[in-house]
């Protein structure tokens, strides 16, 4: 008894504390985002515009219409902002990953029921985080005479997102894919190894472990339809374009590789 409290609070710490961080670094990729795109809007073709015009009226006035002057430091703590968001996106992800990989040494050491829950949890937060943070940000710009760099388009798209633009354009053989491999499969295998791991009877967990590891031979094709996802955006793309990997893809492949370590944990304990 004492033993089962102690593995549940295990697994609630380390899932809280896993749950925080995932939440932190979504948060912050979200405002990298939102303040690239306000970057870009004043860098897009009719803002740029506006910004060389307060450049000549800011020089023919001597400075006492500092217009120009005003844009530029706008536009400079708007990089230094996003520069931040970017820089905890990333820094909180590589706790996330130390979280998850500490997880991993301390189940191998103890090989413990509630050490693979905790296990189980992690994949489960890294799987709803890698559904909803940026995977991809696009920016299609071009250097313009007078106007310098120019942006003409700039998307960042997280795989919900990807998936309610595809549906929106009527791409439902891509979408209904996507959908089958990157939502539906890994929820049919996350589900499977909670109940495995609570399985008592073992000739239920045969079962299951077969069934799981039919699945399991797929489990590759995660990562790559979510390739797919960002080869076809980065594509789609204009002009000069810088196609950026996001936190999102990483912690969608955190779950790929979670779920394939806990599979085999799980095949291995009851073969």
């Amino acid at each position: 008894m004492k033993n089962k409290i102690v593995g549940m609070l295990y697994v609630v710490v380390l899932c809280s504390a896993a749950s925080l961080i995932a939440y932190e670094a979504w948060g912050n990729s979200v405002g990298y985002s939102h303040t690239v795109e306000k970057i870009t809007t004043n860098l897009q073709l009719e803002n740029n515009l506006k910004t060389s015009g307060k450049k000549i009226l800011e020089k023919i006035t001597f400075s006492l219409y500092d217009g120009y002057s005003e844009s530029m430091e706008e536009l400079k703590e708007l990089k230094v902002k996003a520069q931040q968001y970017n820089k905890n996106a990333f820094r909180l992800t590589k706790a996330f990953i130390g979280i998850v990989l500490l997880s991993v040494v301390i189940f191998f050491i103890g090989r413990q029921k509630a050490l693979l829950g905790g296990m189980i949890g992690l994949s489960i937060i890294a799987l709803v985080t890698g559904w909803f943070a940026t995977i991809l940000e696009i920016t299609a710009y071009q250097e313009l005479p007078m106007l310098g760099n120019t942006i003409f388009q700039y998307e960042s798209k997280s795989i919900v997102t990807a998936l309610i633009q595809m549906f929106d354009k009527q791409q439902f053989m891509i979408a209904g894919i996507i959908v089958l491999f990157t939502v539906v499969t890994p929820i049919l295998k996350t589900i499977l190894l909670i109940l495995i791991n609570m399985q008592q009877k073992l000739h239920l967990s045969k079962k299951r472990i077969k069934f799981l590891s039919t699945i399991g031979k797929w489990s590759m094709l995660d990562v790559f339809v979510v390739a797919i996802v960002v080869t076809y955006f980065s594509m789609k793309a204009s002009g000069k374009t810088d196609a950026d990997l996001q936190i999102g893809v990483y912690y969608f492949s955190i779950y790929v590789i979670l779920s394939m370590v806990c599979t085999y944990v799980v095949s291995f304990k009851r073969n």
